[in-house]
Protein backbone atom coordinates (compact mmCIF):
# COMPACT_ATOMS: atom_id res chain seq x y z
CA UNK A 1 0.00 0.00 0.00
CA UNK A 2 1.67 3.35 -0.84
CA UNK A 3 -0.69 6.02 1.00
CA UNK A 4 0.04 10.13 0.73
CA UNK A 5 -1.68 11.86 3.33
CA UNK A 6 -1.95 16.13 3.57
CA UNK A 7 -3.25 18.43 2.03
CA UNK A 8 0.19 19.11 0.11
CA UNK A 9 -0.45 15.68 -2.12
CA UNK A 10 -3.27 18.01 -3.99
CA UNK A 11 -2.66 18.33 -7.64
CA UNK A 12 -1.61 21.95 -8.37
CA UNK A 13 -4.10 22.72 -10.98
CA UNK A 14 -6.70 21.86 -7.60
CA UNK A 15 -4.77 24.14 -5.47
CA UNK A 16 -4.65 27.29 -8.07
CA UNK A 17 -8.06 27.14 -8.51
CA UNK A 18 -9.06 27.09 -4.73
CA UNK A 19 -6.66 30.13 -4.73
CA UNK A 20 -8.33 31.86 -7.76
CA UNK A 21 -12.24 31.92 -6.00
CA UNK A 22 -11.00 33.79 -3.04
CA UNK A 23 -12.62 37.35 -3.16
CA UNK A 24 -9.81 39.76 -2.23
CA UNK A 25 -12.09 42.67 -1.61
CA UNK A 26 -10.40 46.16 -0.95
CA UNK A 27 -11.08 47.60 2.23
CA UNK A 28 -12.46 51.34 2.53
CA UNK A 29 -11.51 53.85 5.27
CA UNK A 30 -14.19 54.37 8.01
CA UNK A 31 -16.13 51.43 6.03
CA UNK A 32 -16.52 48.33 8.45
CA UNK A 33 -18.15 44.82 7.73
CA UNK A 34 -19.92 43.03 10.53
CA UNK A 35 -17.26 40.06 10.04
CA UNK A 36 -14.73 42.79 10.96
CA UNK A 37 -16.42 43.97 14.31
CA UNK A 38 -17.45 40.72 15.69
CA UNK A 39 -13.64 38.92 16.06
CA UNK A 40 -10.65 40.37 17.71
CA UNK A 41 -10.35 43.72 16.36
CA UNK A 42 -6.55 43.39 16.43
CA UNK A 43 -7.00 40.86 14.09
CA UNK A 44 -9.31 43.09 12.30
CA UNK A 45 -6.52 46.25 12.52
CA UNK A 46 -3.44 43.74 10.84
CA UNK A 47 -5.61 42.56 8.15
CA UNK A 48 -6.55 45.72 7.28
CA UNK A 49 -3.16 47.40 7.60
CA UNK A 50 -1.21 44.22 6.47
CA UNK A 51 -3.19 42.29 3.66
CA UNK A 52 -0.26 40.16 2.27
CA UNK A 53 0.56 38.74 5.68
CA UNK A 54 -3.01 36.76 5.57
CA UNK A 55 -1.74 33.50 4.06
CA UNK A 56 -5.07 31.31 4.19
CA UNK A 57 -3.92 27.14 4.68
CA UNK A 58 -5.31 25.33 1.93
CA UNK A 59 -7.46 23.42 4.08
CA UNK A 60 -9.25 27.35 4.54
CA UNK A 61 -9.29 27.69 1.32
CA UNK A 62 -11.50 24.08 1.00
CA UNK A 63 -13.85 25.16 3.50
CA UNK A 64 -14.19 28.82 1.72
CA UNK A 65 -14.66 27.51 -1.36
CA UNK A 66 -17.19 25.13 -0.07
CA UNK A 67 -19.08 27.69 1.45
CA UNK A 68 -19.17 29.84 -1.88
CA UNK A 69 -20.67 26.73 -3.45
CA UNK A 70 -23.63 26.39 -1.42
CA UNK A 71 -23.70 29.88 -1.18
CA UNK A 72 -24.62 30.25 -4.69
CA UNK A 73 -26.76 27.47 -5.40
CA UNK A 74 -28.33 27.34 -2.21
CA UNK A 75 -29.56 31.21 -1.30
CA UNK A 76 -30.89 31.74 -4.71
CA UNK A 77 -34.05 29.21 -3.82
CA UNK A 78 -35.33 31.81 -1.58
CA UNK A 79 -37.25 34.60 -2.63
CA UNK A 80 -35.06 37.18 -0.07
CA UNK A 81 -31.65 36.89 -0.57
CA UNK A 82 -28.04 38.20 -0.24
CA UNK A 83 -29.90 41.56 1.23
CA UNK A 84 -27.27 43.87 1.92
CA UNK A 85 -27.62 46.63 4.33
CA UNK A 86 -25.21 49.53 5.40
CA UNK A 87 -25.76 51.99 8.39
CA UNK A 88 -23.64 54.83 8.83
CA UNK A 89 -23.10 57.02 12.07
CA UNK A 90 -20.59 60.30 12.57
CA UNK A 91 -18.65 59.08 9.15
CA UNK A 92 -18.44 55.55 10.29
CA UNK A 93 -20.58 52.94 8.27
CA UNK A 94 -21.14 49.36 8.96
CA UNK A 95 -22.13 46.90 6.15
CA UNK A 96 -23.85 43.09 6.60
CA UNK A 97 -25.26 40.81 4.22
CA UNK A 98 -27.50 38.14 5.34
CA UNK A 99 -28.03 34.54 3.16
CA UNK A 100 -31.92 34.77 2.48
CA UNK A 101 -35.04 34.69 4.38
CA UNK A 102 -37.27 31.82 5.05
CA UNK A 103 -40.29 30.86 6.81
CA UNK A 104 -41.15 27.39 8.10
CA UNK A 105 -44.81 28.16 9.48
CA UNK A 106 -43.67 30.16 12.44
CA UNK A 107 -42.95 32.85 10.77
CA UNK A 108 -40.32 34.93 8.45
CA UNK A 109 -36.29 34.03 10.15
CA UNK A 110 -33.22 35.32 8.82
CA UNK A 111 -30.81 32.86 8.04
CA UNK A 112 -26.97 32.67 7.73
CA UNK A 113 -25.45 29.67 6.39
CA UNK A 114 -21.98 28.25 7.49
CA UNK A 115 -19.98 25.49 6.39
CA UNK A 116 -18.02 24.95 9.22
CA UNK A 117 -15.00 21.98 8.63
CA UNK A 118 -17.18 19.56 11.40
CA UNK A 119 -20.32 19.90 13.46
CA UNK A 120 -19.06 17.80 16.09
CA UNK A 121 -19.03 20.16 18.94
CA UNK A 122 -21.75 22.55 17.53
CA UNK A 123 -24.08 19.42 18.33
CA UNK A 124 -22.87 20.13 21.70
CA UNK A 125 -22.71 23.75 22.46
CA UNK A 126 -24.47 25.07 19.23
CA UNK A 127 -23.15 28.02 17.57
CA UNK A 128 -20.33 30.50 18.83
CA UNK A 129 -20.18 33.40 19.94
CA UNK A 130 -19.26 35.44 17.01
CA UNK A 131 -22.13 33.58 14.93
CA UNK A 132 -24.74 34.66 17.24
CA UNK A 133 -23.35 38.65 16.96
CA UNK A 134 -23.41 38.33 13.02
CA UNK A 135 -26.74 37.04 12.83
CA UNK A 136 -27.82 39.69 15.14
CA UNK A 137 -26.42 42.90 13.71
CA UNK A 138 -28.09 41.58 10.42
CA UNK A 139 -31.36 42.19 12.03
CA UNK A 140 -30.52 45.29 13.62
CA UNK A 141 -29.09 46.61 10.43
CA UNK A 142 -32.25 46.26 8.62
CA UNK A 143 -34.33 47.79 11.14
CA UNK A 144 -31.89 50.64 11.35
CA UNK A 145 -33.00 50.52 7.26
CA UNK A 146 -36.71 50.00 8.17
CA UNK A 147 -37.13 46.98 6.63
CA UNK A 148 -37.85 43.58 7.97
CA UNK A 149 -39.61 45.03 11.07
CA UNK A 150 -41.60 41.55 11.69
CA UNK A 151 -38.52 39.42 11.95
CA UNK A 152 -37.50 38.89 15.27
CA UNK A 153 -34.99 36.24 15.30
CA UNK A 154 -32.57 34.67 12.92
CA UNK A 155 -30.82 31.83 13.00
CA UNK A 156 -27.16 29.57 12.04
CA UNK A 157 -27.84 27.18 9.63
CA UNK A 158 -24.15 25.08 10.01
CA UNK A 159 -23.60 22.19 7.47
CA UNK A 160 -20.95 19.48 7.89
CA UNK A 161 -21.35 16.00 8.14
CA UNK A 162 -24.58 16.78 9.91
CA UNK A 163 -26.94 19.98 10.31
CA UNK A 164 -27.02 22.18 13.38
CA UNK A 165 -29.46 25.07 13.44
CA UNK A 166 -29.01 27.80 16.12
CA UNK A 167 -31.38 30.76 17.05
CA UNK A 168 -30.51 33.72 17.79
CA UNK A 169 -33.27 36.57 19.30
CA UNK A 170 -32.53 40.05 18.33
CA UNK A 171 -30.50 42.06 20.39
CA UNK A 172 -32.53 45.70 21.46
CA UNK A 173 -29.81 48.00 20.99
CA UNK A 174 -26.80 46.09 19.39
CA UNK A 175 -25.65 49.32 17.35
CA UNK A 176 -25.68 52.07 19.63
CA UNK A 177 -24.08 49.76 22.75
CA UNK A 178 -21.82 47.42 21.35
CA UNK A 179 -21.28 47.74 17.39
CA UNK A 180 -20.83 51.34 16.43
CA UNK A 181 -18.68 51.59 19.14
CA UNK A 182 -16.33 48.75 17.77
CA UNK A 183 -16.11 50.68 14.72
CA UNK A 184 -15.50 54.03 16.17
CA UNK A 185 -12.73 52.45 18.32
CA UNK A 186 -11.32 50.22 15.18
CA UNK A 187 -11.32 53.36 12.79
CA UNK A 188 -9.34 55.45 15.74
CA UNK A 189 -6.70 52.91 16.04
CA UNK A 190 -6.40 52.82 11.82
CA UNK A 191 -6.46 56.64 11.79
CA UNK A 192 -3.62 57.19 14.83
CA UNK A 193 -1.79 53.79 13.22
CA UNK A 194 -2.18 52.83 17.51
CA UNK A 195 -3.41 49.04 17.80
CA UNK A 196 -2.88 48.94 21.40
CA UNK A 197 -5.73 50.96 22.11
CA UNK A 198 -7.79 47.62 20.98
CA UNK A 199 -9.28 44.73 22.86
CA UNK A 200 -7.65 41.70 22.20
CA UNK A 201 -9.74 38.36 21.52
CA UNK A 202 -12.20 37.08 23.97
CA UNK A 203 -12.45 33.14 23.11
CA UNK A 204 -8.75 31.60 23.28
CA UNK A 205 -8.86 30.05 19.92
CA UNK A 206 -8.63 33.71 18.22
CA UNK A 207 -4.78 33.96 20.40
CA UNK A 208 -2.95 32.93 17.18
CA UNK A 209 -0.05 34.76 16.32
CA UNK A 210 -0.95 34.03 12.81
CA UNK A 211 -3.73 36.70 12.72
CA UNK A 212 -0.86 39.31 14.17
CA UNK A 213 2.24 38.30 12.73
CA UNK A 214 3.04 41.70 11.76
CA UNK A 215 2.94 42.86 15.05
CA UNK A 216 6.32 41.59 17.54
CA UNK A 217 4.85 42.28 20.44
CA UNK A 218 1.97 40.35 20.00
CA UNK A 219 3.32 37.28 19.71
CA UNK A 220 5.81 38.00 22.45
CA UNK A 221 1.97 38.40 24.48
CA UNK A 222 0.44 35.62 22.95
CA UNK A 223 3.73 33.25 23.73
CA UNK A 224 3.52 34.53 27.11
CA UNK A 225 -0.13 33.85 27.54
CA UNK A 226 0.42 30.57 26.07
CA UNK A 227 3.05 29.34 28.41
CA UNK A 228 0.70 30.35 31.26
CA UNK A 229 -2.30 28.41 30.16
CA UNK A 230 -0.37 25.23 30.71
CA UNK A 231 0.86 25.86 34.05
Amino acid sequence: MNLKIGFKHLPDPILRHLEKQIKHWKSKPHNYHVTELIYCLRKAYYKRTHPGQNNISVQGLININRGNTFDRQWTPLFKINQKNYRVTRLGVTISGTFDFVYDDGDGPVIYDLKMPGSTFYKKRSGAGRAYKRQVAAYIALAHENGELLDIHKARILMVAENVVVDEQKEWIGMLDDWLFPRAFLLDKALEEEDPSILDGPEEKWECNPEYCSADTDYRIAYAIQKRGNKK
